[in-house]
């Protein structure tokens, strides 16, 4: 079983992950190690140089909390590369956003405002007015991002776009530019979003609350997301306004959303802009479904008092604090409740991007290259990627892309993580747990060998020749 992203109700872009922030350089918390891949990584983590590939993240959810990580001290004197591969601009270009708002610096958005604004943009298909200000802003100083390469060791320092083709720089700035477009009528997310329901429920929807609610209950809860609250699952799958984090009129297309697909029409295939993503699983899966917080896991006749917007707010605090110099960071803490004392409404300026380096120490410890679309296949021919990755992640809707060639690419001892399709509701629960024997097989055949799993990631390492 190879799972593509095809499935209807996951769409064809990964907007956001079907699986939680992961610290690549620290196993995940909730597996059982038996001392295996725990040794692993904190040992990688000791070295001077870790190198990962992601294939098909989707989102920056493990780049920001593996980056974050870098303030413990263990991870000090760790030189951090980071390499990325998609199969859609349009998520590179949402990399990029989010990397700029994850490092505005403090003088100019709060750590409250930072987190809501991400999450507004993140994951919402509507959004206030003084978020849309700030994404066609910063699409305006994307714009030359892209194509002034004196700017990249300004503001994003840590960013390298060298290696992507002159042709997906320009279709970037193409992307940039429609994110700058002021005319509502260019993308109508609202009546997109309805057709991928009519579509997707068919004759259920006029039912569709009852369908709604069945996933929720019968999927998503089971499957372990009891964060995630009625209300705000319902409204999602609505209107696809995930997080209300503040009072206003959610009425304006997040255009970062928007993508390109080839449809039959008259028997051609036309590109056709709109919203194709996920409209079952939800965003919450990303930050919103776990937490080390004990306090926002309490219960009240056996259900969460806190919601999934709650846990991720948080959690995109904890993360977003440790991306700001130490002395801000310590200044301010993550909220537990959401709420915020003060905030500028204005969502921010983006004038002063161009005029200040706010490069910290921070981003001279690790570097994140964006790579060409779909460009696995090659990495094994070119001698610069020779034995070089140390972690290697694969999404579910890449496993496909798990090919014996990658051997060359793992650096001796390498770990590889696999997404597992738990969160993809479209995927029957038994369809899910059948896809590991799959997974192990193509990494058997790529040189590895399994070490722990559960239902949400695989983790194998590479077999000595």
């Amino acid at each position: 079983m190879a799972l593509h992203n095809s499935l209807e109700g996951a769409g064809s872009v990964t907007w956001w992950g079907f699986s939680p922030a992961l610290d690549l350089l620290v196993p995940p918390g909730n597996i059982s190690i038996g001392g295996s891949i725990r040794e692993i990584t904190e040992d990688k983590a000791l070295s001077q140089t870790i190198n990962i590939l992601l294939v098909g993240s989707g989102d920056s959810r493990h780049v920001l909390k593996t980056v974050a990580g870098l303030r413990q001290s263990s991870h000090s004197k760790t030189q951090l590369h980071v390499y990325i591969i998609e199969n859609n601009l349009e998520l590179i270009g949402r990399h990029l956003l989010f990397l700029t708002l994850a490092f505005e610096p403090p003088e100019r958005m709060g750590l409250q405002e930072k987190a809501e604004t991400f999450l507004e943009l993140f994951g919402n298909s509507l959004i206030r007015s003084p978020t849309a200000n700030y994404l066609q802003e910063v699409s305006h100083w994307l714009i030359q991002f892209v194509t002034e390469s004196d700017l990249q060791e300004g503001r994003l320092p840590s960013v390298d776009l060298s290696a992507l083709r002159f042709k997906e720089r320009d279709q970037l700035e193409g992307i940039f530019k429609f994110w700058c477009h002021p005319d509502p009528r260019s993308f109508q997310i609202h009546r997109m979003w309805d057709v991928r329901l009519r579509q997707y429920l068919d004759s259920r929807y006029d039912f569709r609350q009852g369908a709604f609610d069945w996933d929720l209950t019968m999927k998503l809860h089971q499957r372990g997301a009891q964060m995630v609250s009625k209300a705000e699952y319902m409204r999602w799958r609505e209107t696809g306004v995930a997080f209300e984090l503040r009072e206003g009129l959610y009425d304006t297309a997040n255009r970062s959303l928007a993508s390109g697909l080839l449809l039959k029409r008259n028997g051609e295939r036309v590109p056709v802009r709109g919203y194709w993503g996920d409209i079952v699983s939800s965003p919450y899966i990303s930050f919103g479904i776990e937490t080390d917080n004990e306090n926002l896991k309490q219960t009240a006749n056996g259900l969460p008092t806190k919601t999934a917007q709650d846990v991720s707010l948080y959690n995109l605090q904890t993360i977003l604090k440790d991306l700001v110099p130490k002395k801000e960071a310590e200044e301010s803490e993550p909220s537990v409740s959401g709420e915020e004392a003060t905030q500028r409404d204005g969502g921010g300026s983006a004038a002063s991007l161009d005029s200040k380096n706010h490069s910290s120490s921070l981003q001279s410890q690790f570097s994140i290259h964006f790579l060409p679309l779909n460009c696995l296949d090659k990495l094994a021919e070119k001698n610069c990627y020779n034995q070089l990755f140390n972690i290697m992640y694969f999404s579910c809707s890449m496993i496909h892309q798990l090919k014996p060639a990658l051997r060359r690419t793992a650096a001796p001892g390498a770990s590889l993580i696999v997404e597992m399709a738990r969160y993809i509701l479209d995927v029957h629960k038994d369809q899910a747990a059948g896809l590991l024997p799959r997974v192990n097989e193509l990494a058997k055949e790529a040189g590895f060998t399994p070490t722990v799993n559960n239902e949400t990631i695989a983790c194998f390492e590479l077999r000595e020749p």
